[in-house]
């Protein structure tokens, strides 16, 4: 409800009944990345596994992202950025959309990268593809985006209460703890990037607060589609990170 539906369907019930809804955000988050590590291996195998740029793969993903999961985010984006201009807001839809196909296109396997792993009984939760890696990670990192920037502007009670209250839910030392997971995880997994992967991490915090942060003052206030926008420009800004990242060369 608090990613796909409207504001008067969210207002037509108590508002409290979102006190805990960031439990159901962060699983729901974690199940589209498992969705989505699942999309882009069964579109390679349908659509070929050979060519450097999977297209096809990044597209359908991309779709699903933009026309469902992340449908409110993505509006939330355009409309907060581009303002009120309808030219401006399909320019830089276009621009969204086309930018995160060529990002998901340009995934590659990166077998050839591989660890030491110290528990093999462990092995099946790192796995091998390292564009499952950041598949798996970026729904996470937006969805604690979520969490964590109402504690540094408050949300308008009065424009979106279930967003107050889901905000409320998510005190500080939840949101911190749960930033420290996400911390460990990532190591974890970019582990066969040089030290520069910490900039990974520092783009998504960065874009989580300074982002979200910016839209706000865009918008006036902290509202649920605030929070919707920063789950998603997060996760393209980490994306962009990522894949910088993957042939850097500082030792």
């Amino acid at each position: 409800m608090f990613f796909l539906a409207d504001d008067e369907h969210l207002a037509a019930g108590p508002a409290e009944r979102f006190t805990h809804a960031w439990v159901g955000i962060w699983c729901v988050s974690f199940l589209w990345a498992l969705a989505a590590f699942g999309l882009w291996k069964l579109t390679r195998k349908l659509f070929g596994t050979r060519e450097e740029t999977h297209f096809l793969s990044g597209m359908i993903i991309a779709a699903i992202m933009l026309l469902l999961v992340y449908r409110r985010s993505a509006r939330g984006v355009v409309k907060l950025l581009a303002g009120a201009d309808p030219v401006n807001q399909a320019l830089l839809a276009a621009m969204l959309a086309v930018g995160l196909t060529v990002c998901l296109s340009v995934l590659r396997t990166d077998w050839h990268r591989q660890e030491m792993i110290l528990w093999d009984w462990l092995a099946w939760i790192r796995p091998a593809c390292k564009a499952g890696r950041i598949l798996l990670l970026l729904p996470m990192w937006g969805a604690w985006a979520m969490f964590i920037l109402p504690h540094f502007r408050r949300v308008d009670a009065e424009a979106s209460p279930a967003a107050a209250v889901m905000a409320r839910g998510c005190g500080p030392l939840t949101a911190t703890v749960l930033m420290a997971v996400l911390l460990v995880w990532s190591i974890w997994y970019f582990a066969y990037l040089p030290w520069t992967q910490l900039s990974i991490f520092g783009v998504a915090i960065l874009a989580a607060v300074g982002g979200g942060l910016y839209l706000a003052g865009r918008k006036g206030k902290m509202d649920r589609e605030v929070l919707l926008a920063t789950n998603l420009l997060t996760q393209l800004a980490m994306l962009l990170a990522f894949l910088a990242n993957r042939e850097l060369r500082f030792w």
